[in-house]
């Protein structure tokens, strides 16, 4: 009796152990299968996106001030003196108003000697005598010529505002009595040699009025071909090279004043934009990159130009400081923001200027 006991004792103990252990091994591996199915990411293997700033183009600067499209001095002739002045100084006249009117005493005064004679031939006139009246008659032609030139009124060529120029006390002729000068403004400005070259008529400008700080468009109107005299540039700024006028006219006369200095910004048309080949996606006649736009991703259609291995030529699509993604996935869509692809710490900005020297591209 006391022997089965024991044996029932050390049985029980055991089954315990056995089951003790089985249940700890099926713990442990299902622990194990557990873990494989969670994957613990380490820093190599977190994303990063890599961005590519657009450089700026190559720019022509010109210098210059702005200008009024029409100017036109009214002078008086030898003689002429005012006899009635219309207008007021920085006056706003339209085409056709009278300005002025002017009287050249000398010629009255010769105008008053001939009907003086015609007077006394008419006096003494017999009434048998034709010369008298061939004489009279001529009289009377010359009074004529004369009075057209007595007395003279002028007009405003065109729209525009008046200035009154003050006349020297010393100039027996009052030269320039007048200035008519339109409201409508234009650039005029000059280029170096090396820049000639480079522009063209009817290309954009962005004009800075330096006064104002003021930013307008314009384009190119107008290329000289005749360099202008060292002591006539007054834009110049190497003496060993020459200067060409050019004329830019505005987009718009908001804020100009005449006088004002300013300078224009050329874009060259050919001033492609070259990027690595691999932020472009897409096939052929549907290439397309990924912006970003203050961490939103913006798809954005380009034309390409050309391509080899490392870079591509873009015509058009990309504007300067644009920012771009420099490897994109097919998988990104417009709209995401870039913290589903990126970790802050690993984020790299690229925005070093692919150089000629990097990469020819053909």
């Amino acid at each position: 009796m006391l022997f089965k006991d024991k044996f029932k004792n050390k049985k029980s103990k055991i089954i315990i152990g056995i089951t003790t252990a089985l249940c700890l091994t099926i713990g442990i591996t299902y622990a194990f299968n557990r873990g494989k199915d969670v994957e613990v990411s380490s820093e190599d293997d977190i994303p990063y996106i890599e961005t590519y700033v657009i450089p700026e183009n190559e720019k022509v600067y010109i210098n210059g001030i702005v200008m009024p499209k029409q100017s036109q001095d009214i002078n008086l002739s030898e003689g002429e003196e005012v006899d009635s002045l219309k207008v007021e100084n920085g006056q706003s006249v339209k085409k056709g108003d009278t300005l002025f009117t002017c009287k050249n005493q000398s010629i009255l005064n010769e105008i008053s000697e001939l009907k003086a004679q015609i007077s006394q031939l008419q006096s003494s006139q017999d009434p048998n005598d034709n010369s008298l009246n061939i004489e009279i008659n001529k009289l009377n032609a010359q009074i004529k010529s004369l009075s057209e030139k007595a007395s003279v009124t002028y007009y405003a060529p065109f729209d525009g505002n008046v200035h009154l120029n003050e006349v020297s006390k010393d100039s027996e002729v009052a030269n320039s009595y007048i200035t008519v000068q339109s409201n409508e403004f234009y650039m005029q400005g000059q280029a170096s040699e090396q820049d000639l070259a480079k522009i063209k008529i009817d290309q954009t400008a962005k004009v800075l009025v330096f006064s104002t700080n003021q930013e307008l468009m314009g384009r190119i109107s107008f290329i000289s071909q005749r360099p202008k005299s060292s002591s006539s540039n007054d834009y110049q700024q190497q003496s060993n090279l020459s200067y060409y006028d050019i004329n830019i006219s505005f987009d718009s006369q908001d804020g100009l004043v005449n006088g004002f200095h300013v300078q224009a910004s050329v874009i060259l048309d050919d001033a492609y934009t070259k990027v690595p080949v691999s932020s472009i996606l897409g096939s052929e006649g549907d290439y397309y990159v990924f912006k970003d736009l203050d961490g939103i991703l913006k798809k954005q259609v380009v034309e390409i130009d050309s391509k080899t291995e490392e870079f591509a030529v873009v015509k058009s699509g990309l504007s300067e400081n644009d920012v771009i993604l420099k490897n994109p996935t097919e998988e990104m869509q417009e709209g995401q923001s870039l913290t589903l692809y990126e970790n802050p710490e690993n984020i790299q900005n690229t925005s070093k200027d692919i150089t000629n020297e990097e990469s020819e591209v053909e």
